[in-house]
């Protein structure tokens, strides 16, 4: 167990009693109060198995005794336990077994949000696309419907920054992209739009494609549309106006090219982008 996990771990027992609102009681005749009060006594004991056994048994038990209020707060501390093993699972880089517990967890709670998003990277990691993509489209259902931003910003940017690499693994394949590299990223960047809006990133990379394409005038347009939604540093940005320079420059309007270039002195850009100002 990591120390960050062993961290996680040392604050639940006191995050269970401050969720639940109800202390260890004697030992009651009802066996879901056994399981329960079980269950924090083993969390105390830093027994989180045992803890998350007991705390599904009373879940169940409670539910069948109708009493709502220890049923759901036995599921919510279950669930818990249940992302923070699978934390530490993903941690020791046991994606398998991580799946495992966030599953685990959303199958016995599922209005706990993190479960989610550990799913989604368990799956991430374990290059299941597709089904990483399903658990992204998860979690922003589950953003919606509870109104979480955080949720449904998170679930967001993992499906657009997998697009998004796919396309930039395209384009870099090569020196300079072919027409055909040009076109499957821009077919990923099109899958991206019909799922989530698009980023800075994602209209950087349309810009490149459409140069690569020769569509300097909608090449310009995308950088445009990228430099409005960019949030980073200049030197970030200076891919953009350097993109932006050659559209320019190839359609014939040095002017234009030469500011766009001006703004791309940063970074890695700052070279080429003083070799075009001086010779253009």
């Amino acid at each position: 167990m990591t120390m960050s996990t062993f961290k996680s771990f040392a604050v639940l027992a006191l995050l269970f009693c401050l969720l639940t609102g109800i202390q260890a009681s004697p030992v009651q005749a009802q066996a879901y109060k056994e399981a329960f009060n079980a269950a924090i006594e083993a969390a105390k004991a830093q027994d989180y198995s045992t803890a998350r056994d007991e705390f599904a048994r009373a879940s169940e038990l409670a539910s069948q005794e109708n009493d709502t209020e220890i049923a759901t707060k036995s599921a919510s501390n279950a669930a818990i336990i249940d992302y923070n093993i699978g934390k530490g699972l993903v941690e020791q880089e046991n994606y398998a077994g991580a799946l495992e517990r966030f599953n685990a967890g959303i199958g016995m709670y599922p209005s706990y949000v993190k479960n989610y998003e550990g799913k989604a990277l368990a799956l991430k990691k374990l290059d299941r696309v597709e089904e990483a993509i399903q658990a992204y489209e998860a979690l922003i259902a589950f953003g919606n419907e509870h109104n979480d931003t955080q949720a449904l910003r998170k679930g967001e940017a993992g499906i657009r920054d997998h697009f998004n690499f796919l396309a930039s693994s395209a384009l870099g394949r090569r020196a300079e992209p072919s027409a055909s590299d040009a076109r499957e990223a821009i077919a990923s960047l099109d899958e991206l739009q019909e799922r989530v809006d698009p980023d800075a990133d994602t209209y950087f990379y349309l810009a490149v494609a459409h140069n690569a394409l020769g569509n300097y005038e909608q090449a310009v347009s995308l950088a445009d549309q990228a430099l409005s939604l960019h949030r980073g540093s200049r030197t970030d940005a200076a891919k953009i106006h350097f993109t932006r320079g050659e559209a320019l420059m190839y359609a014939g309007n040095i002017t234009a090219a030469k500011e766009s270039f001006e703004n791309a002195r940063y970074g890695s850009y700052k070279s080429p982008a003083e070799h075009y100002i001086e010779t253009l």
